[in-house]
């Protein structure tokens, strides 16, 4: 399991950090001779088709690499729970199919009514991760075309006063939260 998990580890780390400008095949001295300097009004981009095979295979992979690590969080964590969840009613589906097979188990329609009910719940949140993980594409996809879009800048937090017309004052208070 431990292995795995190395794997699965070292594996988004390659992904998610690889640059996109690869020069494989080259040793350190042609890849010095083959570096031209660009103008600075070239800004480099996300690949969108690298962030979203990203967040296929590694659970919140394309927002990382997008630089949006929030949504890396959430992604993941959304991810890794309904998979969690999806995992543990398989396994409490298991043993009431096996006694509802069983043509000597007293009590055959109750585990059969247990085991649709577990099965259910697991595809449910089968679905439910198959969702959250087209979301996550479809995300990073559009983080990644966007990439270098001009943003305003926003004010965290801003309080005003306005008169108004009729001698009173309106005070408004405005909260707004860059994500």
């Amino acid at each position: 399991m431990m292995k795995y998990l190395t794997f699965l580890f070292l594996s988004f780390c390659w992904l998610v950090f690889l640059p996109n400008n690869h020069s494989f095949g080259q040793t350190s001295q042609d890849s010095t001779k083959a570096k031209v300097s660009e103008p600075d009004t070239l800004m480099k981009g996300k690949s969108p088709t690298g962030a979203l095979l990203r967040s296929v295979v590694f659970p919140g992979g394309g927002q990382f690499y997008n630089r949006k690590y929030l949504k890396g969080i959430v992604v993941f964590g959304t991810e890794a729970t309904f998979i969690t969840l999806a995992a543990v009613d398989w396994s409490r589906m298991s043993p009431h199919k096996k006694n509802f097979q069983n043509p000597s188990y007293p009590d055959r329609y109750w585990e059969f009514d247990q085991y649709r009910f577990y099965e259910d719940r697991r595809n449910l949140f089968l679905w439910i991760t198959a969702g959250v993980v087209f979301l996550s594409m479809f995300d990073a996809y559009v983080d990644a075309q966007l990439y270098h879009f001009d943003q305003e800048k926003v004010r965290d937090l801003s309080i005003s006063l306005i008169p108004e017309a009729n001698g009173g004052i309106t005070m408004r208070i405005v909260l707004k939260l860059p994500i």
